[in-house]
């Protein structure tokens, strides 16, 4: 599981798990915390990413979209999150979205009906739709964590070698790279 090493900084687990009913509860329990800190910012919190989607195996981490009302009010809801103990890392690689993290709990702050929220949902509800393909993804993500198990570029590695699966699969779902909001 995740190590502290100070209140800034923390180790994520660097292994993918068979599925696990309490990601459900601990998302709601966080969610709640999200909303009481900066409710009156945001549209809503979602579960996203595999511990959203029951029987995937994941990394023990909860991942939610943070759909705010307008990016305008961003500087509100940095106070708000870190007044909660989250980590403010910025796009960190992605248009259109402002990520936090903190122990066990990511959170991707977009604005709905941006790209960045669009491919998430889109990716989800196919894998929810087409069991082959989920199960196809559960097997991908053990296989990388095994590949890239003990080695210091772990995320970097995982994450890249599963875009080009997230992208056949975004293809199939119709997703268009070209169209915008």
């Amino acid at each position: 599981m995740a190590q502290l090493s100070n209140t800034n900084s923390y180790v994520d687990p660097m292994e993918v798990v068979e599925y696990n009913p309490s990601w459900a509860t601990m998302f709601a329990s966080e969610r709640d915390r999200i909303t009481s800190a900066i409710g009156e910012h945001i549209i809503s919190v979602e579960h996203i990413g595999s511990t959203s989607i029951p029987g995937l195996a994941a990394k023990p981490i909860i991942d939610m979209h943070i759909v705010v009302k307008d990016f305008d009010q961003l500087a509100q809801c940095v106070d708000g999150m870190t007044g909660i103990g989250y980590i403010y890392k910025g796009l960190f690689g992605i248009e259109g979205r402002q990520y936090f993290k903190r122990p066990l709990f990511h959170a991707h702050m977009v604005q709905h009906g941006n790209d960045a929220y669009m491919r998430h949902t889109l990716f989800l509800k196919y894998l929810r739709e087409h069991e082959s393909t989920l199960k196809e993804y559960a097997e991908l993500k053990k296989g990388l964590a095994i590949k890239w198990a003990g080695n210091a570029k772990f995320h970097q590695g995982y994450c890249d070698d599963k875009t080009e699966f997230i992208m056949g699969v975004l293809e199939q779902a119709g997703w268009d790279p070209t169209r915008r909001p």
